[in-house]
């Protein structure tokens, strides 16, 4: 991967100052250590809280720290994905020390010899960037936050400099939307070669610029008095905004709508199956399988058209394309899809499930005695064969389309005292790569980034804010935005689809509201956007304080198999789940902290 040597770097502080800025290569190579500071985005096991740690797809091996987390097991005494301090996560690094080497870096650039006006601008942009962007992962996680603008000098006697206040939730998003601004004049549009692909650039700024402000305008973070009310600093500041401000959602429209332009312009769009190069023999030409691939590759055909910001860095061992590839001898199959889950994606028709008059709900769990496998798997939306492997379907990998057997003593199925097979009788298929070989003798990774944010993000975004903020007046761009992404993978528009439902083809906003949420956890589904999304539209005790459910695992045919079967009770805690805990022993060393709320 391109960006690989990013991180190959010396460790921040173990030298001088002055080494790390006595040339162009020293410079260079301390600005792409900023960059080691982001979380491991394609860590399944431990180092990626969003992309896992839902009930959308269960690890097996219950003593990690995402099973951990949703078992309710988080505390304020040693929290669990402790950006702030740097504590249980796999990279150690606290995001406020990366925050700190930005500015260290920012303060010195300027005296690098060799490095030109225009060089030097776009490594400011870069730094920039990054120090917002790891204020907005702590906004994002903790809610208010202190707001550091400068390298704060520890032998400072300033005290609210050495121990900050936290700053209101709002002027937190205000902060980061300046210093994105800002970075965004001093950026390139796009990247200027291709063995630095995955810098950021402008169309990367003005994208998480527009994720960030549909999660402010978002109901957990807006006039949110129900959890809120009583959140104040020990200074008296209120810390969230009780009253709910609807041109939030205008703010974040504008926002979006720059970051689709710029995306645009710059070459991005949709991925389609045209733009798949690969072997045609793993599938058959079907309207499904067409469907299916476009899909499938959007996330894993590396630095793909839609994609607009990855992570570089190459996946190692223990992480998604090992933990899901069919077990062999170095593969563990281990992540499992929910059965609430496989029960999101739409039939083959574009609808739920249980609202679409051909499709027999009643039956799902019955066997097609021709199809051999249950009839919840047939039927249905491409991107669910994309997305999910289940028994006696295909999964595309090792170059060919293999067949799974998941019932107990089968070739991917759990055996006494195994340790790697899927709890729920399912298994991830969208993250691993087609050509990605797993066999007893090998493993040979396809690698691709970590897709943190792709295009069709910003059409479901899109679709949101346009929903709340204009209701049913806007309703045709709404659906417009959402169509694009349906028939990329071969399903019909949703007016089409609720057609066959009996349903008129103008929708109120509540319902619009409910396809728009149900199309961004299917297309989305995996890559760690749900975790949050949840989160923001406040049904995190809805959808993550229940009983994930899957197939009986143990079960050696079809009867006892293809039964529902309880996986794990998860615990989520309203109001103190939606935003993580500071630790006891930070809160003791600033005595201008205050926890936040039910912890």
């Amino acid at each position: 991967m391109s960006c690989k040597k990013y991180l190959d770097i010396v460790p921040p502080n173990t030298a001088t100052i002055n080494t790390a800025f006595q040339n162009y290569n020293t410079a260079l190579r301390f600005l792409y250590s900023l960059y080691a500071y982001m979380p491991t985005e394609n860590d399944a096991s431990y180092g990626n809280i969003s992309a896992c740690a839902t009930d959308q797809a269960i690890t097996v091996w219950q003593g990690n720290v995402i099973t951990r987390l949703l078992r309710g097991e988080q505390n304020s005494s040693n929290p669990l994905f402790n950006y702030w301090e740097g504590k249980n996560i796999v990279s150690s690094v606290s995001l406020f020390e990366g925050i700190r080497q930005c500015y260290i870096f920012l303060d010195n650039v300027d005296k690098v010899p060799g490095v030109t006006a225009d060089i030097a601008k776009r490594w400011k942009g870069e730094a920039i960037f990054l120090t917002a962007y790891y204020h907005y992962i702590l906004l994002r996680q903790y809610g208010p936050i202190p707001l550091i603008d400068h390298q704060v000098d520890f032998s400072s006697t300033e005290g609210n400099d050495i121990f900050p206040f936290r700053q209101s939730y709002d002027s937190g998003v205000n902060y980061i939307v300046r210093k994105y601004d800002e970075a965004i004049t001093l950026l390139p549009n796009t990247i200027p070669a291709q063995n630095e692909l995955g810098r950021v650039t402008t169309v990367i700024v003005k994208a998480m610029k527009a994720r960030l402000l549909l999660t402010a305008a978002s109901p957990l973070f807006n006039g949110n008095s129900e959890y809120y009310a009583s959140f104040k600093d020990r200074n008296g500041q209120q810390l969230m905004n009780v009253s709910y401000d609807k041109e939030k959602w205008k703010r974040a429209i504008d926002a979006i709508k720059e970051a689709i332009d710029a995306a645009t312009q710059s070459g991005k769009r949709l991925y389609q199956f045209a733009d798949y190069k690969g072997p045609t023999n793993i599938f058959e030409k079907t309207r499904r399988d067409t469907g299916m691939i476009a899909y499938r590759f959007a996330m894993v055909d590396p630095w793909n058209v839609e994609l607009i910001w990855g992570y570089s860095v190459p996946e190692g061992w223990y992480q998604w394309q090992q933990n899901c590839a069919p077990l062999t001898g170095n593969s563990y199959n281990g992540i499992g899809p929910s059965l609430r889950t496989v029960e999101t994606f739409y039939t083959e028709n574009g609808l739920p499930i249980d609202k679409d008059p051909t499709w027999a709900y009643a039956k799902r769990y019955e066997v097609d005695p021709d199809e051999g496998t249950m009839n919840v798997n047939l039927h249905r939306d491409p991107r669910y064969y994309a997305s999910v492997a289940y028994d006696n379907g295909k999964f595309l990998v090792n170059g060919t389309a293999e067949t799974m057997h998941f019932k107990a003593g089968e070739d991917q199925g759990w055996r006494s005292g195994a340790t790697n097979y899927s709890s729920t009788g399912f298994l991830v298929q969208k993250v691993v790569h087609p050509q990605t070989v797993a066999d007893d003798n090998n493993f040979t990774i396809v690698h691709y980034p970590w897709p943190i944010i792709r295009l069709a993000e910003l059409y479901l975004s899109y679709a949101e804010a346009l929903n709340e903020y204009y209701g049913v007046s806007q309703q045709q761009q709404v659906l417009d935005n959402l169509n694009m992404i349906r028939q990329r993978s071969m399903l019909p528009t949703v007016q089409a689809a609720w057609a066959i439902a009996g349903h008129a083809p103008v929708f109120t906003q509540d319902e619009m509201r409910d396809i728009i949420r149900r199309e961004r956890t299917i297309e989305l589904v995996f890559e760690g956007q749900y975790f949050w999304d949840v989160r923001r539209w406040k049904q995190g005790d809805k959808y993550l304080n229940q009983t994930i459910y899957g197939m009986n695992f143990q079960g050696a045919d079809e009867s006892s198999f293809n039964q529902v079967t309880p996986v794990m009770s998860q615990v989520f805690r309203t109001p103190a789940s939606y935003l993580f805990p500071i630790s006891v022993q930070e809160l003791s060393k600033n005595n201008n902290l205050v926890q936040n709320p039910g912890w």
